[in-house]
């Protein structure tokens, strides 16, 4: 038999075998219990929750309901105006695809990340050749021949709306002619 002062130092504590009976659900039944009496007190409303919007919101809409006349026999809705407009704002369909960020490290080493824009319709090809025609105008406007794509990574960052696509490229500016890595 096991006791305290037997055992030696660093040996692990025995476990005693209790058989132990299963608890009844005791959890489930409070929980019946409590969503019957949110049932309860919520049938006992006399104002549904229609009513209740209608007391809170403004009884007049934000944007009027008017038509703009285009031509005779077409008009388009004020609020599809809207809409389209702000749809428009946001994704922005003519705007470039991809935003470059470039830091220098050093005079002939360049740092270029490169940032998708969450809405696009394409340009998945596109970081390869964006690399390559801003590094050489990196190097003609340095005054060196060429240059070198030391590293070069492409990646997806999660963001809370959405994920976006995120290029690295470290570039040397050299007298050599470049290399034609990515």
């Amino acid at each position: 038999m096991n006791r305290p002062h037997d055992r030696r130092p660093g040996a692990a504590v025995p476990t005693p075998h209790a058989t132990t009976r299963p608890r009844p659900a005791v959890r489930s039944r409070a929980a019946y219990v409590a969503a019957l009496g949110v049932l309860v007190v919520l049938s006992g409303c006399s104002t549904t929750p229609t009513e209740l919007a209608n007391r809170v919101l403004p009884e007049s809409t934000i944007i009027p309901d008017v038509s703009l006349p285009l031509a005779p026999s077409l008009s388009i809705p004020l609020e599809s105006a809207v809409a389209a407009a702000l749809v428009f704002w946001f994704v922005d369909p003519l705007g470039p695809n991809w935003e470059v960020a470039e830091r220098r490290l050093s005079p002939t080493l360049v740092h270029l990340s490169l940032r998708k824009k969450r809405i696009a319709t394409g340009g998945d090809g596109e970081p390869p050749q964006i690399v390559r025609r801003r590094a050489t105008e990196l190097a003609l406007k340095a005054g060196t021949g060429g240059y070198r794509i030391l590293e070069y990574s492409e990646s997806t960052e999660s963001e809370t709306i959405g994920a976006r696509r995120v290029t690295t490229a470290l570039v040397l500016l050299t007298d050599a002619r470049p290399a034609r890595s990515p």
